[in-house]
């Protein structure tokens, strides 16, 4: 006979036998065994983060930094409830977050006992796998399908597409007597799996589409720094019937590529989309950001689309998918670029003059603008440190950066997988935790606000720096949709708040500094991306009608090209 919680000692070395090296735990008493579990193993970090949202999103960063799998511990009840918004963001970035949550055995559950709710399937539709492991494991059969259910969770975790899987615990009291050593035959198994191989005849029909078409189009979506992919970029740009699109959190750029879409699409006249039309569009990575892109695309289709992903995906975002192409997108467009043929097509060409007027027009009509967010996105983008990891949070700020160009020397990040405002201070918490580069956020004040949770933590350094883009709450409702006057329904679209940012940033042993005008903010930030002991939040107050007025006075300058 075993221990009934021989499975909970032997958890943390299955874990950590897959590659798990890190744990973030939310403290509670049903997950009591489990937190001795893993505080007990020699070789698991064990970070403790209070609030369970937040430490979600930490793991999220943490996962994101090291590329390994993170896990999550917290207790029973609404506790895991709030992971889910963490957990959500992974699925669509499939990033691999090990989710373990206390329960109650099930002869409690609906039975009114305390913190208890249905916690089963309680990620069902953005979760890769649930398991509910047994309550004891005292019979022999009971210990091999934890440890078996464990193994398939981590495979699957780590099986492309990666994702979140989620081990709900049912744990029967007493909690907090001595657990059991470890197994001595623990049993783990692994998945070995290798990239599809697309056959001669499959690639023989790429290649002929390829040198078929004279106007073809790449749209890179967001992912993670990739040197093969640059340098990949770079060398098929110079074919003339090639345009590359790359958003800066695609983490491609360089001279020929259009790395300002929204600005692109939005000044092309009627005449010059149908000119720009692609015969072909190859897309590749995560979501892009620019609505006139996806407006764009889903008007002026192309003749084929193929869209190419290292794991099965049937994503058709512009309305015109005709081919989905399993395989790795660095190997398939080196096929291309090695085998294809090089035209005489205008593409290119008439692409770079727009692209460059637009570049010269664009610094015409920032040199004399009032003090403004676009300002303020200008002067800090210029400035972050060479090496930077950049965290953007959503909704103005991953929009206004993109009017930019792209810097080489800095990686770029947003939490775009639901693109929401919530978690951006705690994802970059994590990131900062395992990087010893500096992680620069710039945020929104609702979005700063809403996660200011993220610095409730003891494991913040000094080489996260925080911009707070202050314009009053929710200025992007008047970018996109703006409500003329006082309308009685303005207070529900643009969160108007009295929170003071310097005795919140105190509040946190936040260092905290405020600036109003270019003057200011140029004279801080050197200061400001200095090394440093604890955080640094840099808030920047604009005015949100001003801000509106150059926004839309910057769009329409554009487009009178």
């Amino acid at each position: 006979m075993n221990s009934p919680k021989q499975g909970v000692s032997d958890l943390p070395e299955i874990l950590y036998r897959h590659g798990m090296r890190r744990v973030v735990i939310s403290p509670g008493s049903r997950n009591a065994p489990l937190i001795f579990s893993f505080t007990g193993h020699d070789n698991m970090e064990c970070l403790s983060i209070t609030d369970e949202r937040s430490a979600g999103y930490f793991a999220l960063g943490l996962a994101r930094q090291t590329n390994e799998p993170v896990g999550l511990i917290c207790t029973s009840g609404t506790a895991a409830l709030n992971y889910a918004p963490a957990i959500a963001e992974a699925f669509y970035q499939n990033i691999p977050l090990i989710v373990l949550t206390a329960d109650r055995p099930a002869e409690w559950i609906d039975q009114a006992d305390g913190q208890t709710i249905r916690q089963g399937e309680i990620y069902a539709n953005y979760i890769k796998k649930s398991f509910v492991l047994p309550a004891e494991t005292t019979i022999d059969s009971d210990l091999w399908y934890f440890t078996s259910a464990v193994n398939q969770a981590m495979n699957i975790a780590l099986i492309e597409p990666q994702g979140p899987v989620h081990l709900n615990i049912p744990l029967r009291e007493p909690l907090y007597a001595q657990l059991p050593g470890q197994s001595s035959d623990l049993h783990v198994f692994k998945t070995i799996s290798s990239s599809p191989v697309l056959s001669d005849e499959i690639l023989a029909q790429l290649l002929d589409s390829w040198n078929s078409n004279q106007k073809k189009l790449i749209v890179l979506g967001a992912a993670p720094l990739s040197i093969e992919s640059q340098k990949l970029i770079q060398v098929l740009s110079a074919n003339p019937s090639v345009v590359v699109v790359a958003e800066n959190i695609s983490n491609v750029n360089g001279e020929p590529v259009i790395m300002s879409p929204e600005r692109f699409f939005a000044s092309l006249n009627e005449q010059e989309c149908s000119q720009f039309q692609p015969d072909l569009l190859i897309t590749s990575g995560h979501s892009v950001v620019s609505g006139q892109l996806k407006k764009y695309l889903r008007k002026y289709s192309p003749n084929a689309h193929w869209h190419i992903q290292s794991s099965p995906s049937f994503v058709d975002t512009y309305q015109g998918l005709s081919h989905t192409i399993i395989a790795s997108p660095e190997w398939v467009l080196n096929f291309l670029l090695g085998h294809g043929e090089s035209s005489l097509s205008p593409y290119r060409e008439m692409v770079q003059k727009k692209e460059s007027t637009l570049r010269e027009k664009h610094l015409k009509v920032t040199r004399d603008l009032p003090w403004s967010d676009l300002i303020v996105y200008e002067t800090v983008l210029n400035r972050i440190p060479e090496g930077s990891n950049l965290h953007l949070a959503n909704s103005t700020p991953i929009r206004y950066s993109q009017l930019f160009e792209s810097r080489e020397d800095i990686v770029y990040h947003c939490n775009r997988g639901t693109s929401g405002i919530d978690g951006c201070i705690s994802t970059a918490a994590g990131f900062s935790f395992a990087s010893p580069k500096p992680t620069i956020l710039i945020t929104g004040d609702i979005s700063f606000i809403y996660d200011s949770n993220g610095l409730w933590n003891k494991y913040l350094k000094g080489n996260l720096k925080i911009v707070v883009v202050n314009n009053g709450g929710g200025n992007i409702f008047s970018l996109i949709n703006p409500l003329e006057g006082e309308n009685p329904e303005r207070e529900f679209f643009e969160t108007p708040h009295n929170v003071n940012l310097k005795y919140l940033a105190a509040a946190f042993g936040a260092s905290h500094a405020l600036c109003s005008s270019q003057e200011e903010l140029s004279g801080l930030l050197d200061w400001f991306f200095e090394p440093a002991d604890h955080p640094f939040i840099l808030e920047i107050r604009t005015d949100p009608d001003v801000n509106t007025i150059v926004f839309k006075e910057y769009y329409k300058q554009i487009k009178l090209l």
